[in-house]
């Protein structure tokens, strides 16, 4: 799960100080490149909005208070807006349209709206024709797979909207597919000539996964060099990388593998390309589907005609991928490399630079296949030659340099040999091949080597003449063999040249290193950028990357149908597959937006708030019901021992008003002053070499002779609050089970009553995780309000970011339920799985029936009649493995838990929002201040496939860009429709949509329901205990088999909000 709001964070860089003259060495001073690392904490945002002012967003809306720090969050610069810095500046609209071709939106298609009732109408005769064969079944519930669509939602305003997306006309024949498999062909070991034993230590041939695995660019060439052998007469298209799609048969070579040379590293490698036949691809069979949306093969597997799908997309993706001026990531997102103006530098030091590109993908809708296409950015590293790079980085900190340029892939100048007077062979010509760099030379290179014949590298980043090799055979004219020379003098007698005085470059690898002058060197273009992105850098990207929807729309019309050459392609023609010229438009519905209750304090009853574009504010009200009382409560503050101490009398005032107006403005139940044995400073030094986890513990340490119901942690407010924060959430969270709240010292110590909106924003999560309401739905969802009914949502995230031979980090799950009908507390449960395995396994019956059971103690030992469960983070291929492995495991759970006579229904819903559909509006009337459509807008028809039963909806406003909806699909239904019959659909909508509006901790809706936020959350937490794990970057060193420890939560924190 992006894969999110990260909270507070460090700044990268550092001082540089200024150029130096003369030597390298002497350049600029380099601060860490990398910078801080983003704080985990919490997830997104939300916040409260206190006496009208302006409050943030969630993370995936809005812009968002990171962790439970309060504060903005970053948010995912491909979302919506997460806060950042500097937004549009001045008017963020100038010379803009307010909505993209106001006065020339068609209506969406007719024929598809008849088609779509059509279908529905039909299927709902069958439906009923089902229903009359086992009405004598008496109490019998259908327990439906992936259930057909009961019908479409009716409730709220009819609008319509724009959807990015061009109508497909395909009338390709049948096509054939072959799946490629790219692996080098090992060479054969040199014959022993000699008549003497064997005792060699040559290694035996190494397994076909232990080999070099071509990517990126060299596979590209590889697989293209192929199909010139065996497809130059086919018309074909492929994604250059896992497969080739053809309008015939391609002529291969018996055993179906061809041989490719590949010579660009400067390597004599083969490898070979095997193609293996899939099943042809019966387009007509397809073509069918898509204009009844009748499953004639009784195919069981979704989507439907995947290949086919997958197969237009190929086509459709082939131009912009061959290109030369377009950098390609992953099956579908393509960027210019040379238009200006859609790329952005990130700055100093390392001048990566953000790049506006386009998505793209075929879709199956009713009635007519789609064309997905959408605004997607991307970070690549900076091009060119590599000592312009350089120096634009700054000699100051070399071991900084080092980890700069490792990893970039470059074009080497092989030079001519100098020609010597008299002897033999003409003039050479320069050559060029393509290499990885390693780092820069040093002493430490080739250390299994013999020390005989080992490199000598006086320093670390040492220039041409202080970096010697060992020249065994022969030598170039001047030059002693079996000898060691510089590299400037080897590269002066043997090719004329003069080396520059740059650090020397190392390619191969430290145990084998090969060494190049920099100036032989030019970075390729159109290389992503493998780490994480620094503060400055994720904020200079997401201005960059907030547009409208006015222009978002403009771009994916003009730049974007050119980048992905959607006109006058030869290619698609052939293929008779022709892209319409205008987005489509479809039709949306306006839902009508819940009241909010509180308390009000002045009469002790319930006040009514009303929301205005998804938000409200708690002027003069007070949380509707405190948690659990805060008897004992103390604080800490985290202030440096180096330097001057900061004020601790301002700390301790500002504590104070802090408490005093959670008690009396926001209605915690706690008590006024806090304990302290007098002994017990409030102050904890910290000093940098020490790790702040070990001196947070001693004074955790002492906690337990307190007993505090509650701790406040301040935090200095320094670019290492993040590694701070991890500290204080892994001691209280799972080493001493205390409730923690982290604060910055800055926001704090505010004066003039600056700050009262950051202490109702950690206010409402101090209640939320001492069990309190903070607020309410003004009308209960008629499918909560009567009891019966609990609400489950779980995650899973992944280790990322990590070196492809990291073996053993496990993935985690995060898992929340609802307690009761006002969907307020959910106590969340979290454990450990098999990595990178996105399916839940056995410990999954467990700890649902744990659900269970916490569900029927706040419910005088009843167990829910109805559970409706929010998947979140799988896609439309795991769709089944939900229902045939996690959905067995859930029965299981039930059925050791309930009384034998009785058995839940149960509803799963899939909710995603890493999609990449959007909705613009077409008229001014109908969208919020920030030119989107307005929240409530739910979409059911125009871009779904009317047997499938999903819906997207845009619950949030985003306050800026272009708005996400969330896209919702069912996958199992035994609720919904049995209690609620006809209104299934507008049932399942409104209570999506209503939940949207009871995020705690935020005083706006949010843009994916609760249950699913929620489990994002508590896996972001999990993530956070094992951070020194699952953060490592590809530049650092990992272990191929890790050992991470068993991370569960303090039993005194289970089944509470502590995540929050």
């Amino acid at each position: 799960m992006a894969d999110r709001g990260r909270g507070g964070r460090g700044r990268g860089g550092g001082d540089r100080g200024g150029r130096g003259r003369g030597d390298y060495r002497g350049g600029r001073g380099g601060g860490d490149y990398r910078g801080g690392r983003g704080g985990g904490g919490g997830g997104g945002g939300g916040s409260a909005t206190f006496s009208g002012l302006g409050g943030r967003g969630d993370y995936r809306g809005g812009r968002g208070g990171g962790g439970d720090r309060g504060g903005r969050g970053r948010g995912d610069f491909r979302g919506g807006r997460g806060g950042g810095r500097g937004g549009f500046g001045g008017d963020k609209f100038a010379g803009e349209e307010q909505v993209f071709k106001a006065n020339a939106a068609p209506a969406p298609d007719p024929k598809i709206t008849q088609l779509e009732d059509t279908i529905l109408k039909d299927l709902g005769m069958v439906s009923k024709m089902a229903a009359l064969q086992v009405s004598a079944k008496k109490g019998s519930t259908p327990s439906e797979h992936l259930p057909c669509r009961p019908a479409f939602g009716t409730k709220g305003k009819e609008v319509k909207l724009w959807a990015n997306y061009y109508a497909l006309d395909v009338k390709t024949p049948s096509l054939y597919k072959y799946a490629l498999k790219v692996t080098l062909q090992q060479k054969e070991s040199k014959k022993n000539v000699k008549d003497v034993p064997d005792n060699s230590s040559k290694k035996k041939d190494k397994k076909e996964k232990d080999l070099p695995q071509a990517k990126g660019r060299k596979l590209q060439k590889i697989i293209k060099s192929a199909l010139d052998q065996v497809a130059r007469d086919v018309l074909h298209a492929t994604e250059y990388k896992a497969q080739v799609i053809c309008v015939k048969p391609l002529p291969l070579p018996e055993n179906n593998i061809v041989q490719v040379s590949y010579t660009d590293e400067g390597k004599d490698d083969t490898y070979n390309v095997a193609f293996d036949r899939a099943p042809d691809i019966d387009m007509d069979a397809f073509r069918s589907y898509i204009r009844t949306m009748e499953n004639r093969s009784n195919d069981d597997s979704f989507p439907r005609y995947a290949p086919a799908i997958d197969a237009i997309s190929t086509i459709t993706g082939f131009q912009a991928r061959g290109s030369d001026q377009v950098g390609s990531l992953g099956s579908s997102r393509h960027f210019p490399l040379n238009l200006s103006s859609e790329l952005q530098s990130l700055g100093g030091p390392d001048f990566n630079a953000v790049i506006r590109g386009y998505f793209q993908s075929a879709r199956p809708a009713t009635g007519r296949m789609l064309l997905n296409v959408n605004v997607s950015h991307g970070v690549f590293r900076p091009h060119g030659r590599l000592t312009k790079l350089m120096e634009d980085f700054g000699f100051g900190d070399l071991n900084r340099l080092r980890r700069f340029i490792a990893g970039y892939r470059v074009r080497c100048r092989i030079l001519p040999e100098k020609v010597v007077p008299g002897s033999k062979g003409g003039q050479q010509k320069e050559r060029i091949i393509e290499k990885k760099i390693a780092g820069l030379a040093m002493p430490t290179d080739a250390k299994t080597q013999a020390a005989a014949t080992r490199p000598k590298v006086k320093f670390a980043g040492a220039g041409p003449k202080d970096v010697s090799f060992y020249l065994s055979g022969s030598a170039p004219p001047g030059l002693k063999a079996d000898a060691y020379c510089t590299v400037a003098e080897y590269y002066l007698r043997k090719y004329g040249h003069t080396v520059q005085n740059y650090p020397v470059i190392k390619l191969g690898s430290d145990l084998r290193p090969v060494y190049m002058p920099a100036e032989l060197l030019e970075v390729i273009p159109g290389q992503p950028l493998a780490r994480k992105t620094t503060p400055d850098e994720t904020a200079t990207m997401i201005t960059f990357a907030c547009r409208s929807p006015f222009a978002n729309a403009s771009s994916i019309t003009s730049v974007g149908r050119q980048l992905l050459g959607l006109d006058n392609n030869s290619k698609l023609a052939e293929f008779k597959v022709a892209v319409g010229k205008e987005l489509l438009t479809v039709k949306g519905r306006e839902l009508m937006a819940p009241s909010i209750n509180y308390l009000d304090p002045s009469a002790k009853r319930t006040k009514t708030i009303q929301t205005f574009e998804g938000s409200w504010n708690m002027r003069d009200v007070k949380v509707a019901r405190p948690g659990n009382p805060i008897k004992k409560w103390t604080w800490i503050h985290v202030d440096y021992d180096e330097g001057r101490p900061f004020d601790q009398d301002l700390v301790l005032n500002s504590m104070r008003n802090f408490v005093k107006f959670m008690r009396l403005n926001m209605g915690i139940a706690m008590a006024e002053a806090p304990i302290s044995s007098g002994q017990i400073p409030f102050r904890v030094g910290i000093q940098r070499r020490i790790p702040y986890i070990d001196t947070l513990r001693e004074r955790f340490k002492l906690f337990p002779k307190e007993n505090p119901d509650f701790v406040f942690v301040v935090l200095p407010g320094k670019k290492t609050d993040t590694d701070m924060y991890k500290a204080v959430k892994y001691l209280g969270d799972v080493e001493f089970g205390i409730p923690t709240v982290c604060v910055l010292r800055s926001n704090v110590t505010k004066r003039d009553g600056n700050n009262l909106q950051y202490f109702a924003n950690v206010a409402l999560k101090v209640n939320l995780k001492m069990g309190g309401i903070n607020h309410k739905l003004s009308n209960e969802v008629n499918i909560i309000k009567d009891g019966k009914t609990m609400v489950v949502g779980y995650d899973v995230t992944h280790p990322t970011n990590l070196q492809s031979n990291a073996e053993g980090l496990p993935s985690l799950v995060g898992m929340v339920s609802s307690i009761d009908t006002n969907l307020a507390q959910w106590p969340a449960s979290a454990w450990a799985q098999t990595g990178k395995v996105e399916m839940l396994q056995e410990q999954l019956e467990e700890k649902f029936a744990g659900r269970l059971s916490l569900w029927a103690r706040h419910n005088r030992g009843q167990f829910p009649q109805n559970i409706i469960i929010f998947r979140d983070g799988v896609s439309e291929g795991q769709f089944q493995q939900v229902l045939t492995l996690e959905l067995p495991l859930i029965r299981k759970a039930c059925a050791r838990t309930y009384p034998a006579n009785q058995h839940p229904k149960i509803s799963i819903i899939v909710s995603v929002k890493r999609h990449q559909t959007r909705f613009f509006p077409t008229d001014p009337q109908n969208m919020t201040s920030s030119r989107n459509i307005k929240n409530g807008t739910v979409v059911d028809r125009g871009v779904t496939q009317a047997t499938v039963w999903d819906f997207f909806l845009t619950a949030h406003q985003a306050l800026q860009g272009t708005a996400r909806p969330a896209h919702y699909t069912v996958l199992l239904d035994e609720v919904f429709r049995s209690t609620l019959g006809a209104e299934a659909a507008n049932g399942l909508e409104t209570l999506t949509h209503e939940m949207c509006y009871l995020f705690g901790r935020a005083t706006k809706a949010v843009s994916i329901c609760p249950p699913a936020y929620y489990a994002d959350i508590v896996c972001t937490r999990q993530r956070l205990y094992l951070a020194d794990y699952f953060e490592r970057s590809e530049t650092q060193s990992t272990n191929s088999s890790v050992n991470v420890p068993s991370v569960e939560v303090h039993p005194r924190l289970k089944d509470t909000m502590y995540y929050i």
